[in-house]
């Protein structure tokens, strides 16, 4: 019976190291998809093919000037021919450059399994040139989320502080070769209380107030302030923070909407807009939005990215002023 049992045990752990190994197996498995691209009449078509199950989970989004192309899990593509396509693989998608705004097409074919993509540039005249627009008001605070000690939302060597800041420089740059009066909240990586930035808001006298930070998420969120009408008293509000924002409630509402549309022109992406009590808002004597950018797992806020993203909340600062 001794034996019985000795011999037993390492028969055991055999079982349960195969097991994991298979395990471990399945779940590094790369599925492999052919790709082939084809250009006619000016319209560039992507043709994925591969596994039914696969492919049909496919999905593609465009923003700015980058074509997302994500699959369920990990893959390597087989090219059927040679595809001088400006692109690269992270994880799950694949990002493809494009040189030009454009707008696409999906379809989904079977016998076989493809995934086809149609990229078709769009018509100049509704690629607005950013000379023409011209924002009414003067004075602008940029609110860079985060900063310091404080990260936000972190992944891939990338951190959520340094990402708004690089964009808020941006948008200061083009409002002030258009004549305007720019300020951040910080300049650099420094910690700032949140209190700190609407009293700053407030000092530089702000006639737009707008606040950056980056979504977890794969589209845009727009939040605008929520205050109670209990109680309002105009007087009260000029000398109590909390309070400031209640007169400027339907402008700020004005200027989300505005935005939505400056960056739903520009980008292909979803766009949710929430009103809430954040106290970075509630605080501000100002027009105020705070704007969570798509996550930088889903879009590369390359140079050209956020160029693009800056000229479109211009856009946006333009539509509110008509």
């Amino acid at each position: 019976m001794e034996n019985v049992d000795v011999m037993k045990k390492p028969t055991l752990i055999t079982v349960i190291f195969l097991l994991v190994t298979v395990v471990f197996v399945f779940a590094q498995q790369v599925t492999d998809i052919s790709m082939r691209a084809s250009k006619k009449d000016g319209i560039l078509r992507i043709v994925f093919e591969g596994e039914e199950a696969f492919i049909k989970k496919a999905n593609a989004v465009v923003s700015g000037l980058q074509l997302n192309v994500e699959f369920p899990s990990s893959f390597n593509i087989i090219s059927k021919k040679k595809i001088e396509l400006d692109s690269s693989i992270k994880e799950k998608v694949l990002t493809i450059n494009l040189k030009e705004p454009s707008d696409i097409k999906i379809m989904r074919l079977s016998a076989p399994a493809r995934f086809v993509i149609d990229i078709t540039p769009k018509p100049e005249t509704d690629v607005k040139t950013q000379q023409d627009i011209m924002p009414l008001q003067k004075i602008y605070v940029i609110d860079p989320g985060h900063g310091g000690y404080d990260f936000g939302i972190t992944g891939a060597g990338l951190r959520e502080k340094d990402i708004v800041l690089s964009i808020a420089r941006e948008l200061e740059g083009l409002l002030t070769k258009k004549g305007k009066k720019v300020f951040l909240t910080r300049k650099s990586d420094q910690f700032m209380p949140i209190k700190d930035r609407a009293v700053f808001a407030n000092q530089k006298a702000a006639e737009i107030f707008v606040s950056l930070h980056v979504s977890s998420g794969d589209g845009f969120a727009l939040y605008v302030p929520k205050v109670s009408d209990a109680g309002y008293d105009p007087a009260v509000a000029l000398y109590t923070l909390n309070l400031r924002q209640q007169r400027y409630l339907q402008k700020s509402r004005a200027l989300s909407d505005a935005i939505s549309k400056a960056v739903k022109e520009e980008f292909n992406l979803n766009i949710v807009k929430r009103e809430m009590p954040l106290h970075v808002l509630n605080s501000v004597a100002a027009p105020a939005v705070l704007i969570e950018i798509p996550s930088f797992k889903v879009v590369n806020y390359d140079q050209k990215t956020r160029e693009r993203l800056a000229e479109a909340l211009i856009k946006g600062f333009f539509y509110y002023g008509q």
